[in-house]
């Protein structure tokens, strides 16, 4: 992914889950980040892998916040 992940050419935000065991933040920093260096990385706290499920109102937000962004 890393490979393809390199001719990603709009903006990017990295969601992550602070608990997640199955892709940990650190990995995601060390490993995907690098290959977009233009790409945010946003934490959510208290969260698994499954994002989405665990923490909506958390992804919708912060899914906003990167919007509002990209649009200034």
């Amino acid at each position: 992914i890393t490979r393809a992940a390199q001719h990603i050419e709009v903006p990017v935000t990295v969601l992550a889950a602070e608990n997640d065991v199955v892709e940990p933040v650190q990995v995601l920093r060390d490993h995907l980040l690098p290959s977009i260096p233009h790409a945010t990385l946003t934490t959510l706290p208290t969260a698994g892998h499954l994002l989405p499920v665990e923490a909506p109102g958390a992804v919708a937000a912060a899914l906003g916040d990167f919007l509002a962004a990209v649009r200034r």
